[in-house]
């Protein structure tokens, strides 16, 4: 076991702490932990740092189940390393179903989303507010050649973030050799994906055969000036993120329930600008940030610019981007009715569940009531606990029936579900088998991406609050 002042953590980690003010005294931080050499030395450096910083941890670990006996033996190293460490540890299994789900489309992309769901439920569920990840200077370095190979824009050449809302990375800054030293020094064990090993992933030929190629014609030097470039690409992109979203608020509208640009709008933006709009509306609509490259962005521009009245473009995850008279409309291609078929399962708080043949997720986790005005959107909305949880933990994720009724926020007097979803112009192959969140009694709490239940809304009585997400998967 590692003992304190044993060997110097390197100087880099401190220095990136500090520079992006990561940790507060109080704060519990949840530690991505995969037993391998980067969030191995994470580990043990937060341990190290944890009286300098006043910081408590927590580590969480997510077995993908891809790897077999491997796999196994991974998840036995991580826990007997947390009990050695004397640190609490969350783990999760993924189910053979849920592994194989992770195969259809980028399985790179796709276990990072439910890596991140993960995370994110367990940082609500121990009550961490902050997630510490092990990304390195060389996953920096990687990451970066990779979105110049794939095709990026301004803002995925500004790479991996320091900080990003909950999460953290350490060692964003610091090269892998560095730490590989850390963790030789001091006899600290860790173990190897063989996957990484491998030269068939796009990252993985990057690392094994591009990078030594760049280091061996250009000097390691190369990598810092590539990290360097990126970090003003950054700032640059931060002051055009700022004036799209103002203009996003003037661009963007709704046709027949569904979102949708300005066609006019989108042609009179400057390209950096106009690029930064359409990627935010991808957003909106729950496309994963790591799935959108810069040719997506592009041919939603071109639609933008054509004389076409039925132009459109495939997206990521089965969505699409049409023009729509004068406007450009975002959203899946209009299936048969039969594509929804009926469903219903339970969503626990914390938890998740998938809703059925909408390439969507409902995300449940249970936080303060806010003060003062309550956020939320279409994709996100704020629910009082004590009405939501009034009959237990678990709420219920299932398709309106015919006879379901509500009281939409803002009115006092019940409603059918189908009639509201008429009124709100959602398309009639969508209104099929519409998905609701309800208590076990049956009541509906939310008309999923529309509107809440009056009763569940947020008041100066209520005694905490429920956030449910809208997710694409």
């Amino acid at each position: 076991m590692l003992k304190r002042g044993t060997q110097l953590v390197p100087l880099s980690v401190i220095k990136t702490i500090e520079a992006y003010s990561m940790f507060a005294t109080g704060d519990t931080v949840l530690v991505a932990f995969s037993g391998g050499p980067d969030s191995t030395a994470l580990v043990h450096i937060l341990m190290l740092q944890s009286e300098r910083y006043g910081i408590k941890l927590h580590l969480a670990y997510l077995n993908h189940n891809l790897r077999g006996a491997e796999s196994a033996e991974e998840q036995r190293f991580v826990e007997a390393m947390a009990e050695q460490l004397g640190l609490p540890i969350e783990t999760r299994a993924l189910t053979e179903q849920e592994s194989q789900e992770l195969s259809k489309g980028s399985l790179e992309s796709r276990a990072r989303a439910v890596r991140r769901a993960f995370l994110e439920e367990t940082a609500s569920r121990v009550g961490a507010n902050k997630i510490a990840t092990g990304h390195t200077f060389d996953d920096q370095v990687e990451t970066l050649l990779m979105r110049l190979f794939v095709g990026t824009g301004q803002d995925g050449f500004a790479g991996i973030r320091a900080v990003s809302g909950l999460f953290v990375r350490p060692l964003i800054d610091t090269p892998k050799e560095s730490l590989l030293k850390f963790l030789g020094d001091n006899a600290i064990n860790y173990v190897q994906d063989s996957t990484n090993l491998g030269g068939a992933a796009l990252r993985n030929r990057i690392r094994h055969r591009l990078v030594p190629a760049i280091d061996e014609v250009f000097g390691p030097h190369a990598f810092a000036k590539l990290v360097s470039f990126s970090k003003l690409v950054a700032r640059d992109s931060q002051v055009l993120d700022e004036i799209a979203q103002n203009v996003y608020q003037q661009a963007s509208c709704e046709v027949n329930g569904r979102p949708a640009l300005l066609v006019e709008s989108l042609r009179r933006m400057r390209p950096a600008v106009r690029n930064r709009v359409v990627r935010k509306m991808l957003f909106e609509i729950g496309l994963p940030r790591q799935s959108i490259n810069a040719q997506h962005i592009a041919t939603v521009a071109a639609i933008a610019a054509s004389h076409n009245p039925e132009a459109r473009t495939k997206l990521p995850g089965a969505v699409s981007a049409a023009r729509h008279g004068d406007a450009i409309v975002f959203g899946a291609p209009d299936p048969a009715p039969s594509t929804y078929p009926p469903f219903q399962c339970e969503l626990r708080v914390p938890g998740s569940a998938e809703i059925p043949s909408r390439h969507r997720r409902v995300v449940a986790s249970a936080v303060e009531t806010p003060a003062g005005a309550v956020p939320g959107g279409k994709n996100e909305s704020l629910l009082a606990a004590d009405i939501c949880l009034e009959c237990g933990p678990e709420l219920i994720l299932r398709s309106a029936g015919d006879q379901d009724t509500f009281i939409p926020l803002g009115m006092g007097q019940q409603v059918r579900v189908h009639n509201f979803l008429k009124r709100q112009k959602v398309p009639r192959h969508e209104r099929t088998n519409y998905p609701l969140i309800t208590r076990r009694d049956g009541v509906v709490l939310w008309v999923v991406g529309q509107r809440i239940d009056n009763r569940a809304r947020i008041t100066e009585t209520s005694r905490g609050a429920v956030r449910l997400t809208l997710r694409h998967v």
